[in-house]
């Protein structure tokens, strides 16, 4: 029995599959998380060592190299990357696309733990597993108000709790507190006085302040427990305790040396809105979280914070439900009035019931793909939901081919139930055929690389899946439908428009036939100047297209060593320049960070450094650009003193394809890595458009080596490493104990010298240590010190040293009109063009500078991945078509014809763009791959209907003419059906479809062109190759007379 029959036969059955998948589909949209864009695991992981006070060159020899060397057998890794700065050691470990990433992280731990010979001191290396839910905060709550330092932390705290108990939070990182801390701050002058060194103060800390448990003791029967208290209870027992005692019995306490605070930590960042203290709690949300919920329940909290806490200022930025929101509206909108306007078209060709009955399996396929989409752990995001756009008139095709069929057959008279049969059945294998022809378009995606190959991996399994389940649906369920509900037609009823049409295509057709040689060469030329268009760049090209942000990140650094206050003065007269300035309507708040600023997907923490986040209005309520509005900041920047560099940084949106322009260069020398590097800025410096230049090298603090004298160490009984102990806690301070209180919590006691006492070198000089036999001596007997410079940053790739020099594209004047600067055009200037030979500034970089390498990265290198692995899956695509095409033909020639559709629908896509304005991207590559797999189908259906007429013994004329004529009704609705589906997303205003709009543009306007192609250039091409074959005595067809050059035949 076959499929169509026993759908026909078992219509309760199809019906109750139907609401099924209709409940479990609802239910599943619903439930479904939700995300503004997929949770794409990056392949790579951060390891991070911290070494407070070492140089960035200790850092690399000490840290960076031993860890390089243990994990660089690790299989699969694709580069590592590894930065040393003063204290802090950071590598950045990518692994290759296919690796399984869980075997990467445990071995990548286990020879992580190898590592046993960092210094006592450093901290052990902790690792991070990237992702963009760990990258991407869900939103950034920032509360303030007139509190106490120790209030607000208290606050913040219970803030983080109760957040962190709200379903599918994973994590709430604060930023801006200051912890408790006891200090104990010696008197240089008094330890002298009595003789003491701060070592002697450690010393008696550590031996009184601890609680000891000594077992238990039996009185009686009573049975004790012996536990000896010697914890301070509070700063008083900390400032009276004992020292030492003098032969008289006069005891030297703390206090006489030394004075104690209770007080908070040493501010490492400062945290602001709109130029308000505050702080900021950074909210992460759970792979199976949905975004929409879980903000309404974090809104809720902080209301009720704001209720419960008076003078609390509180507010949520950063939301990205709301983009969520947006998008989900957006895309909906577009995928509503897309069936509306698919219901439309239908109802113009077949009436409002086969309309019906064709749009019934949008939501039908649309539901059961959501349902699917949970077994290959897929949230419905930007990405998903625009899949489902795109085949939003896809879907219907099938539905349309099979029931066109079935129409045409209840038109010659034929009984409903058996038209449902026949007409589905004598399809199937053609619709089977296109359905795969279109999935084999997409599927072949998965294999593209790099961070674009991992974001746009759920694009074609969505559409794949959309694709199957809307095959499921015009095989299975529409024949059911059609049986049940269809009544039988006694006779063709007249359709004007149709009728019209036909008569007229087959006019065009006869004349197309008559003159095919002259009608292929003009769409050869036509396609010729289309790609001309490309070539002499009269459309642009953007990597990625994206949404103009909400948010614009300004991200700077003062000279290295500037202290916190200072930067923070800084920033303070930026924020003052940014209330003032014109474009000020057009802001809702400024998020600044002091301290510390977001880079490479981590918090780079360093007194130099700041952030600004100034989000904005609703794009539509804007009077200024983004342009605009950065460009008046700038001209503010450039003027004021104190900023060593300053970056507009793209905000996280779409996958992290790194900096527009990104260079590296990789050699062993710094000096001479310094000065090729300062080369390039130069040049870069030279090209309009491109702007925020830097490079990674930047002067560090000046350093104080401290050079032992090491015969006087062993004189007096001292190492090194108490030497460099000793000069630690006196300039920087040591944690040396705990104190708790009367509470449970524990606080740091720090003891170090008082900071004004420690002024220069002179200060240390005669600071007193205490030698091995009890002595105090001058530090200077011991070791000499010395000021040198250095870097703030040693930067490795792949175990190379590097320099890398980054910059952005922006607007520009050219000929007094606005350009934007690609990342392309900024790599033929500085390497020049192969293809037309043009020599570039940096073209002799080997001969000028031989033993170093020059890399491009970010988007340059993004663009590489991306290409080579789409044109290899453009290359699969085409195979698969023809497989599936040879098969369903069993020929090799025909699929050829089919194919031809596929590079002359380019004409349309590069039509599309120029009209539209849109610039060509990745996207309309995508596009281009796409429409390999859909362009191909009604030239499939045609041409088997062609090879039907000729093997009843029709000739080549009337078969090419008759065919043309019959699936002229479901080529065109197909083809409208999927343009109209797209329409809403291409005229749509709305930054959420902007990134996707040259995707749609090249899919509907390669349709379009390419719609016309079949129905003219397809039965002109065949006639051509059957001519050819036919001339040599080739024929599929044994019953044809013979292949006499009939061009003018009657019907």
């Amino acid at each position: 029995m076959s499929i169509a029959k026993f759908s026909v036969n078992n219509s309760v059955l199809i019906n109750m599959l139907m609401i099924v998948v209709f409940i479990v589909g609802i239910y599943t949209m619903v439930e479904i998380p939700k995300e503004e864009m997929p949770a794409v695991d990056f392949g790579s992981f951060i390891i991070v060592v911290m070494y407070p006070g070492v140089s960035p060159l200790e850092m690399e020899q000490l840290v960076i190299q031993k860890i390089e060397d243990e994990i660089g057998d690790v299989e699969n890794i694709d580069y590592m990357e590894s930065t040393a700065s003063e204290g802090k050691a950071v590598m950045y470990i990518v692994f290759e696309p296919d690796a399984d990433i869980d075997k990467a992280e445990n071995d990548l731990r286990a020879e992580l733990d190898k590592v046993r010979d960092l210094p006592d001191d450093a901290n052990d290396p902790y690792m991070i597993r990237l992702n963009m839910r760990e990258v991407n905060e869900m939103c950034a709550v920032v509360i303030g108000g007139n509190f106490s330092g120790n209030a607000i932390r208290e606050i913040s705290e219970d803030v983080r709790e109760e957040l962190l108990n709200i379903d599918y939070v994973s994590k709430v990182d604060i930023h801006g507190t200051q912890e408790r801390e006891i200090w104990i701050q010696g008197d240089i002058n008094k330890l002298d006085e009595f003789g003491l060194s701060l070592s002697d103060l450690q010393n008696s800390i550590q031996m009184r302040n601890m609680n000891v448990p000594a077992g238990t003791i039996k009185f009686g029967k009573a049975e004790f427990i012996i536990r000896t208290v010697g914890e301070f209870n509070n700063t008083e027992q900390i400032a009276n305790l004992v020292v030492r005692m003098d032969s008289n019995g006069r005891a030297t306490r703390i206090r006489d040396v030394a004075v104690v605070k209770d007080t908070l930590e040493e501010r490492s960042i400062i945290s602001k809105l709109d130029g308000n203290p505050s702080v900021t709690l950074f909210v992460y949300k759970k792979a199976d979280g949905n975004i929409i919920k879980v903000m309404k329940d974090v809104r809720h909290k902080v209301e009720e914070f704001k209720e419960n806490i008076p003078g609390l200022d509180a507010a949520i930025r950063n939301d990205g439900s709301i983009d969520v929101k947006n998008s989900i509206n957006t895309l909906g909108k577009s995928a509503l009035f897309g069936v509306i306007l698919v219901f439309f078209s239908l109802f113009i060709f077949l009436g409002w019931k086969n309309a019906s009955f064709a749009a019934i399996g949008i939501p039908f396929s649309f539901l059961l793909t959501f349902i699917l989409m949970q077994y290959f752990d897929i949230t419905m995001n930007n990405l998903t939901l625009f899949g489902l756009v795109l085949v939003l008139g896809m879907i219907v095709d099938d539905a349309i081919i099979v029931m066109e069929n079935v129409h045409r057959y209840v038109e010659m008279g034929m009984n409903v139930k058996d038209a449902a049969v026949k007409g589905t059945q004598e399809i199937m294998w053609p619709v089977i055929a296109a359905v795969s022809t279109t999935a084999a378009a997409f599927v072949p995606m998965l294999m593209m690389q790099g961070m674009m190959g991992k974001f746009m991996r759920v694009f074609p399994i969505v559409v794949t899946l959309a694709l199957l389940a809307s095959l499921f649906e015009c095989l299975v369920i529409l024949p059911s439908h059609i049986a049940e509900f269809s009544k039988p037609q006694k006779k063709k009823k007249p359709h004007k428009i149709h009728d019209a049409l036909v008569r007229k295509y087959r006019r065009a057709i006869k004349f197309a036939l008559r003159h095919r040689i002259l009608f292929i060469l003009a769409v050869i030329v036509a396609l010729i100047l289309s790609l001309m268009t490309i070539a002499l760049r009269l459309v642009p090209f953007e990597f990625f297209p994206e949404q103009t942000p909400k948010t614009i990140i300004l991200r700077l650094q003062t000279p290295i060593g500037t202290n916190l206050d200072k930067t923070n003065e800084v920033v303070s007269n930026i924020e003052e320049f940014i209330y003032q300035m014109k474009e000020r309507e057009d802001i809702e708040a400024v998020v600044t960070t002091v301290g510390m600023m977001a880079k490479n997907h981590r918090w780079d923490t360093k007194t130099n450094n700041a952030q600004l986040r100034i989000d904005l209005k609703d794009i539509d309520d804007m009077k200024y650009s983004h342009t605009e509005i950065k460009k008046t900041i700038r001209s503010y920047l450039e003027k004021l003193p104190g900023i060593y560099n300053y970056q507009f940084a793209k905000p996280s949106q779409g996958p992290p394809t790194g900096n527009d322009v990104e260079i590296r260069v990789k050699g062993d020398n710094l000096d001479r890595l310094k000065y090729i590097g300062n080369i390039i800025k130069d040049e870069l410096e030279k090209i309009p458009g491109v702007v925020d230049i830097e490079d990674s090298f930047q002067p560090g603090k000046k350093e104080v080596q401290i050079i032992p004298k090491h015969e006087r160490l062993a004189l007096y009984g001292l190492s090194v490493a108490q030497i460099a102990g000793f000069i630690r806690t006196a300039s920087y301070g040591t944690t040396i104990s705990e104190y708790r209180g009367n509470g449970t919590d524990e606080y740091d006691i720090i003891l170090r010298l008082k900071e004004e006492q420690i002024d220069d070198l002179n200060d240390l000089d005669h600071l007193k240590i205490r030698t091995g036999t009890g002595n105090l001596i001058d530090l200077n007997e011991v070791a000499d010190f010395e000021i040198k410079s250095g870097l703030a940053q040693i930067r490795h790739r792949d175990k190379k040293r590097i320099i890398e020099i980054t910059g952005n594209t922006t607007l520009y004047k050219d000929s007094g009109k606005m350009k934007k600067r690609s990342t392309d055009d900024v790599m033929q200037i500085l390497m020049g063009n192969r293809i037309t030979g043009a020599e570039g500034t940096l073209s002799n970089f080997q001969q000028r500078f031989p033993g170093h390498i020059l890399e491009f990265g970010g988007v340059a290198e993004e663009q590489r991945k991306s290409y080579t692995s789409l044109f290899l899956a453009f290359g699969v695509a085409i195979l698969l078509i023809f497989t599936i095409l040879a098969t369903q033909f069993k020929s090799y020639v025909q699929p050829f014809i089919v194919m031809m559709t596929i590079p002359f629908s380019l004409i349309g896509v590069i039509f599309g763009l120029l009209v539209t304005g849109l610039p060509a991207s990745l996207n309309s590559l995508v596009a281009i791959v796409a429409l390999a797999g859909v362009v191909v189908n009604d030239s499939l259906v045609l041409v088997d209907f062609v090879n039907r007429e000729r093997a009843k013994g029709v000739d080549r004329w009337n078969s090419l003419i008759n065919a043309g004529a019959i699936r002229l009704r479901p080529i065109i609705l197909t083809s409208v059906t999927t343009i109209f589906g797209l329409m809403p997303m291409i005229l749509s205003t709305s930054q959420s479809a902007s990134e996707w709009k040259p995707m749609a543009v090249s899919i509907a306007f390669g349709l379009a062109f390419a719609t016309v192609l079949t129905l003219f250039v397809i039965p002109v091409i065949y006639s051509l190759v059957d001519s050819l074959f036919g001339r040599i005595g080739v024929t599929r067809f044994k019953t044809h007379l013979s292949y006499e050059e009939c061009v003018d035949c009657d019907e």
